[in-house]
């Protein structure tokens, strides 16, 4: 993690102190709703002494020790190592229209903090693991709808969201580029913005910037 400034964080890892990549996925759909409350909205307590803060404007403007702070984690941030020179693969094709970090939403002139990716593609496309694992869980209760969670064993976890249909199942082994499922969640936060998948990668609970990891032919 890098901080610049008064409290601003830049682009690379994150530290987030959830339990679960998950749980993390979660925030990724609810800022979207929560933004939208206003200025001075917090997320707390998911699942290990982490919350967000909301602030309208730049985050430039939240001093460091602010009663708004960008996040807190516990324990010190592991740095996401290189899965292999191989690097990870896109997994849809299509637009990025949210990137990891502090973005900015013209709609609802917010301030937002992304722990992903969000790329745009038509519902029905095929959605491909990035990177080979095993599915540690499928879910579809959760704010992002359908979401799958793939486990490499050595503490990388691939998640994507916002699915529309579900090829592979929990235990399942996985290759990189093996179809997951398609993009095109039903639940009412799927449906808020356009045909979407929202994808991250994590070492342990810390959140990476997926870009920073792909493979030259992504």
């Amino acid at each position: 993690m890098r901080q610049m400034g008064s409290g601003r964080f830049t682009s690379g890892t994150m530290a987030v102190a959830w339990g679960s990549p998950w749980q993390a996925q979660i925030w990724m759909a609810a800022r979207r709703t929560l933004i939208a409350a206003g200025a001075g909205l917090a997320l707390a307590g998911l699942g290990g002494g982490l919350w967000w803060g909301f602030h309208h404007g730049s985050p430039a403007a939240v001093p460091t020790g602010a009663p708004l702070r960008q996040h807190r984690a516990q324990g010190p941030a592991r740095a996401l190592p290189h899965p292999t020179g191989a690097g990870i693969l896109m997994p849809v094709t299509g637009t990025v229209a949210a990137g990891f970090g502090w973005q900015y939403s013209t709609a609802l002139n917010q301030w937002y903090y992304n722990p992903g990716i969000t790329i745009a593609a038509p519902a029905g496309r095929p959605v491909r693991a990035a990177w080979a694992g095993r599915v540690a869980g499928v879910t579809d209760t959760g704010p992002l709808g359908t979401q799958v969670v793939v486990d490499d064993g050595d503490g990388v976890r691939t998640v994507y969201g916002h699915l529309g249909r579900v090829d592979v199942h929990a235990g399942e082994a996985v290759r990189q580029g093996q179809v997951l499922g398609t993009v095109g969640g039903a639940s009412l936060y799927s449906r808020q913005q356009r045909p979407h998948l929202d994808f991250g990668i994590y070492y342990g609970s810390t959140a990476s910037n997926p870009l920073a990891y792909l493979h030259p032919s992504s």
